[in-house]
């Protein structure tokens, strides 16, 4: 009678534990207490606030390379030289063309000028003899001794040549003041071919390094022609070119506090803030450049460095919170008493990773991760394992964006 009893003990052990065995096995988790993030991520590349193009003002040859690759330059430093002979013949032409309007315009060397002064010497001699006519026939009038008519004459004869006096000196003054035109007309050509001439020698527009190799000495290039690329790189001039995606560039604004990491320092999280965003997206990605500077530049920064970005959203300091992939179906699912029971939970701020409760969970509940095909609110179940909630959220989050967690 023993060994039946024993029989049947273990019978019914086997039965439970193949009933036991048959309920579906699930992975739970446990709900925690810790500070919660909402945000979303994007991809990112180091590079300057401002890039300088520099590029040939003229056609021609380049004579000169001045700088190297990554050489450090200042405001104003030479960095090549495209030389056009015809621009110097041009330069030389037009001071020559100066000089001589200068010379046209100088009242004691112009030759022009000159010649009215002749003029103007003769007809002044004439005036003088025509005045002192005029005065011997009107002498002579009052003396009875000459015609009144030849006193009127005498008196027209003046004022023909006082007229031809004035006539000239007038078309002096016009002369003159037409080659002082012609002065300024060729002092502003001439400035113009010495600008374009200086030209030929391209200079830094600010301070900063060479980033691309300058283009080889003696190659022809046009107009707008690209030479190099200068740029400031100093790590306090760097920001993070963001590509946001179409979806969350309405949630970007001005200021907005942004998590970084660098693939070149690994494990370290960078602080910043939104400091632009661009208005239009670019046609090839569908994303919108957003740059981010960096609240505390790190000395090692270079341009080209590529890392992923963290926007934040929302935060709470301290909040329930669950993984993200325990929502499922738009319902929370837990184990009571080896049941699976939708609980009445409400939630409130969600990331990628994690999610906040702020009713209907308590801390300590284990709620179901594990995908759960047709639920049944009551169904029996067995905990097949039992997962760190730290890791059980980070099992959702992309592996770039492991460093920003929403909670230690």
């Amino acid at each position: 009678m023993v060994w039946v009893a024993a029989a049947t003990a273990v019978l019914a052990v086997a039965v439970g534990v193949l009933v036991w065995l048959r309920r579906p096995a699930v992975t739970v988790t446990t709900v925690i207490e810790g500070p919660v993030v909402q945000a979303f991520y994007a991809t990112g590349t180091v590079r300057p606030r401002l890039e300088y193009p520099i590029s040939s003002n003229v056609a021609g040859i380049v004579e000169k390379v001045l700088v190297v690759q990554g050489q450090a330059v200042i405001k104003g430093q030479e960095l090549a030289v495209v030389n056009d002979p015809n621009l110097k013949y041009e330069a030389d032409k037009a001071r020559a063309d100066l000089e001589t309007r200068r010379i046209f315009a100088d009242p004691e060397h112009s030759p022009i000028l000159k010649e009215f002064d002749q003029r103007l010497i003769a007809a002044k001699e004439m005036l003088r003899v025509s005045q002192q006519q005029q005065t011997r026939f009107t002498n002579l009038a009052e003396r009875n001794a000459a015609s009144a008519n030849d006193r009127d004459q005498a008196i027209e004869h003046t004022q023909k040549v006082w007229s031809d006096v004035e006539g000239l000196s007038a078309q002096r003054e016009a002369k003159l003041r037409e080659l002082q035109e012609d002065v300024q007309i060729a002092e502003a050509a001439d400035r113009s071919a010495r600008e374009i001439l200086r030209r030929q020698t391209l200079s830094s527009p600010a301070d900063g390094v060479v980033l691309d190799e300058p283009i080889s000495q003696g190659t022809r290039v046009e107009v707008n022609g690209h030479l190099m690329q200068i740029a400031d790189v100093a790590a306090g001039s760097l920001i993070v070119r963001a590509a946001v995606d179409e979806e969350n560039i309405a949630a970007t604004s001005a200021g907005q506090a942004v998590k970084m990491t660098l693939y070149a320092f690994p494990g370290q999280t960078f602080d910043g803030v939104v400091e632009q965003k661009y208005p239009k997206a670019n046609p090839d990605r569908r994303t919108f450049d957003v740059d981010v500077k960096f609240l505390t530049p790190e000395p090692r920064l270079q341009a080209g460095m590529t890392g992923e970005l963290a926007f934040i959203q929302q935060t709470r300091d301290w909040a329930l919170i669950i993984p993200a992939q325990s929502i499922q179906g738009g319902a929370v699912w837990v184990d009571r008493d080896g049941r699976l029971t939708r609980s009445d939970a409400t939630l409130g701020i969600r990331s990628i990773d994690r999610a906040e409760v702020t009713g209907g969970l308590h801390p300590g509940d284990l709620v179901v991760i594990s995908p759960l095909l047709d639920p049944l609110d009551g169904q029996r179940i067995r905990i097949g394992s039992t997962i760190d909630p730290k890791i059980a959220a980070n099992l959702n989050k992309p592996k770039a964006a492991e460093v920003f967690k929403a909670f230690q």
